[in-house]
């Protein structure tokens, strides 16, 4: 470092050796910064912490070997060794502390700002330190027999002492535990049933959802997690729900809701038209049948009274036929024909099974999937 220095050092051009050195020349310390209190008598080192210490300002540890920018200055002599002194601040905090030399015990002191931190150790006989015999121990060991039974007998009094006193350890530490054995078994009987009661609900809660593994405590994020989840309605619960809307609603509620296509009223009104034209009964049903009921009302307003007793009865039939064929599972005994004759039967009729005509002026049934009775009585006036 000090080749480093002086080969890099800087010669301004109008310096000449008879003006000294190039530190005098410029006004400056050869060991620069450090040297600014040097009027003090104060020098700038870096200093080693001989121990640990503990700060006084923050209380915090400061362990052995960390460096500080000591202010290093001489404040006495042990006859004609120097006492020297060294002043740092704590790098946890801004308080100061100071540090002595001892020559007279060849040892640091902490003078001020801080403690020393003890680690020493008091002398004990089980503190775990291996003693190792001296090579004249050995040999006489080796040579002496009395000498190697006296060695034996006393590891053999060291080996009991140490096991007496772990007995005695452990002892005392069973008499504090069981001083009260009625008292300690409830505790932990109860801590048990707890455990049992915990366990049992988590094999329960696992045997209802169905899984084959023991389920964990509720967690507060999982209670959260829980809240946000929002359930679909199932095909289950959508069916049962129509079903109590069906069952609850009138017979001609359908006929209110459902859209209306132009289409297919165009379709029913013409069928209608024809078959009150030609007195047969070719009213086909189907999912639009309920929907061609407004034509059919006009064409009963449109008759009124004045008309033929055999068009009441074509559109008594027709409007017979429509219902049926949007009717599922329905016995209709109080629909008769204008004749007096009644259906004594009753057949499952779906909206997608169009009736077909069989004789004039009479509605025919869709062909049923069960039939009732005796195929016989069937037959219409």
């Amino acid at each position: 470092m000090a080749d480093r220095k002086a080969t890099n050092k800087y010669y301004p051009p109008d310096w000449d050796p008879s003006k000294g050195s190039i530190n005098k020349y410029v006004g400056q310390h050869p060991l620069r910064d450090r040297a600014r209190k040097l009027d003090q008598g104060i020098l700038i080192v870096r200093f080693e912490l001989p121990y640990s210490i503990w700060c006084n300002g923050c209380n915090k540890s400061a362990a052995t070997g960390v460096r500080y920018n000591a202010e290093k200055k001489t404040i006495g002599k042990y006859y004609s060794t120097p006492i020297l002194s060294f002043r740092m601040k704590c790098h946890h905090c801004s308080s100061w502390f100071e540090i002595q030399t001892d020559p007279k015990n060849a040892a640091y002191k902490v003078m001020a700002g801080a403690r020393r931190k003890t680690d020493d150790f008091a002398e004990a006989e089980d503190r775990g330190t291996l003693k190792i015999d001296t090579p004249e121990e050995f040999e006489r060991r080796a040579n002496d027999k009395f000498a190697k039974l006296e060695h034996s007998r006393l590891d053999q009094i060291n080996t009991l002492r140490a096991d007496a006193t772990v007995l005695t350890k452990l002892q005392h530490i069973s008499d504090r535990q069981w001083s009260d054995p009625y008292t300690l078994s409830q505790k932990l009987r109860k801590e048990f049933r707890k455990e049992r009661a915990k366990i049992k609900s988590s094999e329960a809660l696992a045997d209802k959802i169905g899984v084959g593994f023991r389920i964990l405590p509720e967690s507060q994020e999982d209670a959260e997690a829980t809240k946000l989840v929002e359930f679909d309605a199932g095909e289950k619960a959508v069916m049962m729900q129509r079903l109590k809307e069906i069952k609850s609603g009138g017979l001609f509620a359908a006929a209110k809701s459902a859209p209306k296509n132009q289409h297919q009223q165009k379709n029913w009104s013409r069928q209608l038209a024809t078959t009150a034209a030609a007195g047969g009964s070719g009213v086909t049903g189907g999912r639009g049948g309920i929907g061609g009921l407004s034509k059919t009302s006009t064409l009963v307003a449109s008759t009124g009274s004045s008309g033929s007793g055999s068009d009441k009865d074509r559109i008594l039939r027709s409007l017979t036929s429509i219902v049926k064929a949007n009717t599922q599972l329905q016995v209709d005994p109080f629909l008769n024909s204008g004749s007096g004759a009644s259906s004594r039967s009753s057949s499952v009729v779906t909206a997608s099974t169009p009736p077909s005509s069989s004789k004039s002026g009479l509605v025919s049934k869709p062909s049923p999937l069960v039939a009732y009775g005796d195929d016989d009585d069937d037959d219409d006036d």
